[in-house]
Parts: C-alpha cells; sequence; structure tokens
C-alpha cells in the first residue's frame, strides 16, 4: 500500500476549484492527440463570439481561429453555480483547443455547462466558415485497467457539507492524511446550490431582527403547545431564559438552543432529546466556522421555518461561501486532506464485521481499494436524484410513473451511501418520509432563481387567486401545489420584500435574464403584472387585495396564516411574479446509527468502522448538518 501521492497543499487548493487532486485529473487532460488533429481544417481567421443555454442562463464564449486551426476557446460570460461550473468552463475550451475536436468529454456533474460551451464554440465554427462534422472525431484516450492500493487515517465518503466539516476539522485536530472521495466535479454538494442557511441561534445582536408581536405570539403558542411533548423542565429553562432577556431590555428576536429543539419537536421532526443533541451540534459548528473569521448576514425565516435564526454566508452566493472558506482553510492552514474528485465509491472494504475501507473508480479508469486506519466516514447525501429508490419507499405522494420526479439536488445524490451500507446488514428507517421543496423554478428546479422573501410573499395560482397559507410547512405547501393547475403558482411580492438587488437577485442572478428565460415577471401595475402570468387582471387585483387587508390586519380568514410583517403588504412597484412549483428535495429517512454516529444495524448494533453523517443518517438533512461532520471529527481524533 502507499499514500496518495502528495502535492503541496497550495497545489492542491488551487487545482481543486478546476479538476482536483492528481488521481483526478485525467478525462480530458489524460487524452493523447486523436485524428481529428490531423483533419484539415479551413477558417476564416479572427475572433467569433456565441452563446448557448447553460442551466441559469447564456454561457457566451469566445474563440479564435488561424486559417488552419482553432488557436483558443474562451467562456467570457455566464451565470453558472461557481465551483459546480469551474472544470466545464476551465477544462473544456483548453481541450477543443488542444484536440482540434467538439468531442470532448463532458464533465460528471457540470454537464449542461459543458454542452453550452461545446454548442457555442460549434457555433463559432461555422461563424468562422469551419465545418463543425470534421471535429467530431474524439481525441484517443488511454484509460487505466489498473489497480492501487491506497491507506489513509480516514476515508470520508463524499465531499458536501457535512464530509468537508469532517474533513477539515479532523485535520485542524492533528489527523494525517485524510482521503475525501466525492462522486462529482466539485467539493459542495446540495449545500451549494442551496440557500445556505444555518441556524444561529447564539448570533450577535447586530444581525437579529426586532422581535415583533405575532412572533411573541408565537412563542406563548409553542411554549403551549410543547406539553407533554417537551420535558416540563425543559419548558421552564425556556420560559425563565425569555423573561432574562426581556429583563435585560433586548428588542431583538428571543433564540436559544432549548427553543430551537422545542420547535423542531413540536413541529414533528424528532424528540427533545434527539434535537437538543443535533441543535447544540449546530451550536458548536457557529463556533467553530466564525474561529477562522468566517462570516454570516443577518438572520432571516426560510421555506418552512419562519423563526428568524437563519443566516448565509457573507460572501459567496448561496452555500457557496462555506466552501470557499473550507478551501481557504485548507490551504492557509496547510492541512493534509486529499481531494479525489469524480472519484466515486463503489463498496466498502470489510474484516470480518469491520469496515477497513472502500473500494472507488478514478476518473481515468483505475480502480482504487483505500483502507482507513480509523474508520469510514459516509457522507453521501440522500436519495432525492434517484427515481427508482423514491418510488421504491413513497408511500405519500402521487408520484406519475411515466414522468420524471424533478429535484433541487446536485448530481450525484443517489443513495449511494445508504445502499452500501445497506449491503453491510445496515438498518434504516423512515425510508417513505420525503420532503419536497415548494418553492423551485419550474425550469431547471433550482431556487437560486428565486425573487422573492421567502416568508413575506403571496402565493397565487395560475387563474391569479390564492390558495394555501404561505408559511405552513413544505409538506402542506407541496399538497396544496399538486392541487393546482399545472402543479405551479406564482410567488407575488413588491418593491418591499423582493429582496433585489441593484439588478440581480439574492443570489446573484440577473434580472434581465430571469425575464428573458421567462423565470420572471415585472411590472409597474398589478394589471400589467396579471397580463404577463396570462390571468384575470380584476381577479388578481382582488387577490393582492384581499391579501394585504389580511397583512394589515394580521388575520388571515381565509387561510389562517399569522405571521406578517409591517412590510408584508404589496403595494410598492414594481410588483413582481416568480413561477414556482414543486421538487423532491430532502430524503429524511437514512442509515440508523448510535450516539457516536457509528452505523448500526436493525437491532442497534453497531458495524465497527463505519460511520455516517448528513443526509445519509435518518432524521438529518440540511447546511447543519456540517455540525454533524464536525462532532465525528472530533470522535475519531481521540482514535
Amino acid at each position: 500500500m502507499k499514500h496518495l501521492p502528495s502535492l503541496s497543499r497550495r497545489s492542491f487548493v488551487r487545482s481543486a476549484t478546476i479538476a482536483g487532486v492528481g488521481v483526478a485529473l485525467f478525462g480530458l487532460h489524460g487524452c493523447a492527440p486523436g485524428g481529428s488533429d490531423t483533419v484539415s481544417a479551413t477558417y476564416t481567421p479572427g475572433t467569433y463570439t456565441a452563446q448557448s443555454q447553460g442551466k441559469f442562463g447564456p454561457i457566451t464564449v469566445e474563440t479564435v481561429f488561424s486559417d488552419h486551426a482553432i488557436e483558443s476557446v474562451s467562456v467570457v460570460d455566464h451565470e453558472e453555480t461557481a465551483l459546480i461550473s469551474d472544470r466545464a468552463l476551465e477544462e473544456i475550451p483548453a481541450s477543443i483547443a488542444e484536440h482540434q475536436s467538439l468531442a470532448v468529454d463532458t464533465i460528471t456533474g457540470a454537464t449542461l455547462s459543458s454542452m453550452a460551451v461545446l454548442a457555442a464554440t460549434e457555433d463559432c465554427v461555422i461563424q468562422a466558415g469551419g465545418d463543425p462534422a470534421q471535429l467530431q472525431e474524439a481525441p484517443l484516450r488511454t484509460a487505466s485497467t489498473g489497480t492501487e492500493a491506497l491507506e489513509a487515517e480516514i476515508v470520508i465518503v463524499g465531499a458536501g457539507g457535512s464530509g468537508m466539516a469532517c474533513a477539515v476539522a479532523a485535520a485542524k485536530l492533528g489527523v494525517d492524511n485524510i482521503i475525501v472521495l466525492e462522486k462529482s466535479c466539485t467539493m459542495g454538494g446540495n449545500a451549494l446550490v442551496s440557500g445556505g442557511y444555518l441556524e444561529y441561534v447564539n448570533a450577535p445582536e447586530s444581525l437579529r431582527e426586532t422581535m415583533t408581536d405575532s412572533q411573541r405570539a408565537q412563542l406563548e403558542d409553542d411554549l403551549a403547545a410543547a406539553e407533554g411533548l417537551v420535558p416540563n423542565d425543559a419548558i421552564d429553562l425556556i420560559r425563565s431564559q425569555w423573561a432574562q432577556w426581556q429583563a435585560d431590555g433586548k428588542e431583538t428576536c428571543f433564540d436559544s438552543i432549548e427553543l430551537q429543539a422545542l420547535q423542531y419537536t413540536i413541529a414533528g421532526e424528532g424528540d427533545f432529546e434527539g434535537n437538543m443533541l443535533f441543535c447544540q451540534n449546530i451550536a458548536d459548528l457557529d463556533s467553530w466556522l466564525c474561529e477562522d473569521g468566517f462570516e454570516f448576514k443577518e438572520l432571516v425565516g426560510i421555506v418552512g421555518y419562519s423563526w428568524p435564526r437563519w443566516a448565509s454566508p457573507a460572501s459567496g452566493r448561496c452555500g457557496q461561501g462555506y466552501f470557499q472558506h473550507y478551501r481557504s482553510v485548507l490551504e492557509d492552514q496547510d492541512l493534509p486532506v486529499s481531494i479525489m474528485l469524480n472519484t466515486p465509491a463503489t463498496e466498502l472494504l470489510t474484516e470480518g464485521d469491520t469496515v477497513v475501507g472502500v473500494k472507488a473508480q478514478g476518473e481515468d479508469g483505475t480502480a482504487y481499494e483505500i483502507r482507513a486506519k480509523r474508520g469510514v466516514v459516509l457522507a453521501t447525501g440522500g436519495f432525492s436524484g434517484n427515481p427508482d429508490m423514491l418510488r421504491q419507499y413513497n408511500t405519500q405522494w402521487p408520484f406519475d410513473e411515466n414522468s420524471p420526479i424533478p429535484t433541487t439536488n446536485t448530481y450525484g445524490h443517489t443513495g449511494d451511501g445508504i445502499n452500501m451500507a445497506l449491503s453491510l446488514g445496515a438498518g434504516v428507517a423512515l425510508m417513505d418520509d420525503q420532503m419536497p421543496f415548494p418553492m423551485a423554478d419550474c425550469k431547471n428546479s433550482s431556487d437560486e432563481t428565486t425573487v422573492g422573501d421567502d416568508i413575506d410573499c403571496m402565493m397565487v395560482n395560475k387563474n391569479g387567486l390564492r390558495f394555501m397559507d404561505e408559511v405552513r410547512d413544505r409538506y402542506s405547501m407541496t399538497a396544496d401545489i399538486m392541487q393546482q393547475p399545472e402543479q405551479m403558482m406564482f410567488m407575488i411580492t413588491d418593491a418591499d420584500t423582493c429582496r433585489v438587488e441593484g439588478d440581480l437577485n439574492r443570489y446573484g442572478h440577473r434580472l434581465q435574464s430571469l425575464i428573458d428565460q421567462g423565470q420572471l415577471f415585472v411590472a409597474d401595475t398589478i394589471e400589467e403584472l396579471a397580463q404577463q402570468i396570462e390571468c384575470d387582471p380584476q381577479t388578481l387585483e382582488s387577490t393582492v387585495q384581499a391579501y394585504n387587508q389580511a397583512a394589515r390586519s394580521g388575520k388571515d380568514e381565509e387561510f389562517g396564516r399569522t405571521s406578517f410583517s409591517d412590510i408584508s403588504p404589496i403595494e410598492n412597484p414594481p410588483f413582481y411574479a416568480s413561477p414556482r412549483t414543486w421538487a423532491m428535495h430532502i430524503t429524511v429517512g437514512g442509515l440508523l446509527y448510535d450516539d457516536n454516529f457509528n452505523v448500526t444495524t436493525e437491532d442497534g448494533t453497531p458495524i465497527p468502522g463505519l460511520y455516517a453523517v448528513g443526509e445519509t443518517i435518518v432524521g438529518s438533512s440540511g447546511v447543519g448538518t456540517q455540525g454533524e461532520g464536525l462532532a465525528v471529527a472530533h470522535l475519531l481524533a481521540q482514535g
């Protein structure tokens, strides 16, 4: 056995933004020149520009030609997701020019971005008078058929939030030689395309919003609802915390770890004891992140969770800030973490009943057998991206057997870790608890194109009619959306609640691009907005008026909504309509585990050497699962 071939940590971090460490660098760059290099192509020399649609908007490519060759290809403008699209936008242009071929491989995990670059370059070839058919011979590749044996202290399967937190934390605690296997082309997983929101109970006063009368009423309602579900001493503690908060003269929104756990419990998300452990892990995570200079934005409520305790990274779009931070920490502190991108784990290695490592498949075809001295951590996410598994375990949703199941998830969330552990006798639970996201883009299932405040908004169907309480749980909202025409709705907001910054939405996407692509409608009057979304103007006017009356009075007689703010009324132009629908988002079910995150069988027997965190385990999801990675890192560092 040998350790992963080393390169300096600084070199690793630079390459990780594009391709990954050495063993993951093959694929495109591992190509030998092919027959297309010998084609006698003819072009009109010059620089040509073309666009093709990526996932979030047009990708603009500039191509420079001599009379017989493509001299260079470069992406000059795009709105794709950072980190996910990086390899496609860097490597594919370089490979086209190197091999004089349009038949280069797309990047696994960034297929839409890859295809857009290729299509735009083909357009440039045509503009230059070339024949794209001459450039369709694929470069020859030398695929590896060998097997390499590697070893590490810890092997982490999955480079999403919980996996990267585990890797970075373990390395900071002194664990040497950590290998992270990642199926996709980048670290980040679903956290990259989430809102990036993390519970921040102990946030400083400067990040908190002023507490409203409706929040005070909700607090009392929640404490009353907790009777019989939450231990009396915990309820008494929260009451004393709230009394002290008021005695201290604080006007910002009250919060505590105990209140957070109580609210999750009364919402039916596990028991109080388990929620306390989860919430404490997140609080520890917040402190740990801030130790290295991480910064958060102001606290807000989010879809299905209206209490304003959620903060997103101060830098980067969506959840990208966490991974920009991890990348910086890896580089600045020279940590011994090696990330093998586009290298999925395929099987767990065992000796007797003990898990001792994993098998994996490299991008160039190399088979790896990697032994882990301290343990293997599964951080592969859930299975919202696996329609077969969703249907297999579904007991709740009316999925159409002949239609795809949309998902907000990034590439690769197909239950791999769960299935590998099941093959060893691991237990699972709640596999039928599948949580949709009720505000996904109608075209690409993303949340990144949203214009409007998740909590302070009004929802109408295609007929311009309101049909639900907009701040209910995600399951109820989705069930209501599924009953609407075409299973879609419009998120209606105004200048006060649109969360627009200049000409960008809150995730940094250009409003004009969204408008051009039919993902947003903007008007100076409600009548004009109704015409754009093709509903009766008088109907939408009446709906807005009724909503505004409920928002001002705080009494929603029609749907029972109780959460409104001073800016909830829709009255200040411009007015926005953001088309939204449902998409599968989180699978609550997963592997059984003990207090040490050790995977167990159905009867609770731990499987030695096998740990799991994040959406891979039952009842866990979201950006906060980084706290579980931190907890496991501490456990493994001790052993």
